[in-house]
């Protein structure tokens, strides 16, 4: 056999290399997980978006919203013949919904705003697909979206990305194993 200036490969270089590679996939993954954390912060005053119909379906996006006393909720139609119509809200709110009531409908492009000062449960419904589930709930307290968990919210891309590099680098180890469990004799090739 010849080696005609070719080097073969070791088991040192070989257990280097997936190291390298493993080490550059979690980086690459850790660093592409992180995701910015956005608040409207607790003193209300803020905007949040709700989307009616996103991609032609009979739902509200989000469909539960907490936020502060003060909060502008704006709503914004991606399709067509929906509306906003209170189901129950605190004593004291006078929120009465998009113009019409339940029998007037909108279509894309539409927006409809109200800014919420009175704490408590707000739910809504749009009239001609609340049998299809097409509702919503905005919980107005004092710190907004602070409930439930103090941590940051991470993505579902994020979460898949984590899981496709952890994926990668069992793998990259596996094949490692195998190649230094089974990959035969790399040393000084017969001349």
């Amino acid at each position: 056999m010849s080696t005609e200036g070719s080097e073969s490969v070791t088991r040192r270089g070989f257990m280097r290399a997936a190291t390298g590679t493993a080490a550059a996939a979690g980086a690459a993954g850790t660093a592409s997980a992180e995701s910015q954390e956005t608040t409207s912060g607790g003193g209300g005053g803020g905007t949040e978006e709700v989307v009616v119909g996103p991609g032609g379906s009979l739902v509200f996006e989000p469909a539960e919203l907490t936020i502060a006393p003060g909060t502008t909720v704006k709503w914004v139609w991606e399709s067509d013949n929906h509306n906003v119509v209170p189901e129950s809200q605190p004593d004291g709110a006078n929120w009465e919904g998009t113009d019409g009531g339940a029998s007037k409908t909108y279509n894309t492009g539409h927006e409809y705003s109200h800014t919420f000062e009175t704490t408590g449960t707000y739910e809504y419904f749009c009239q001609p697909h609340k049998t299809a589930g097409m509702v919503g709930t905005i919980t107005v307290q004092e710190g907004g979206e602070q409930t439930g968990s103090s941590g940051p919210a991470i993505p579902s891309s994020a979460k898949t990305l984590g899981i496709a590099t952890t994926a990668a680098l069992v793998f990259t180890l596996g094949l490692a194993y195998f190649f230094m469990k089974y990959g035969g004799d790399y040393g000084q090739a017969e001349q």
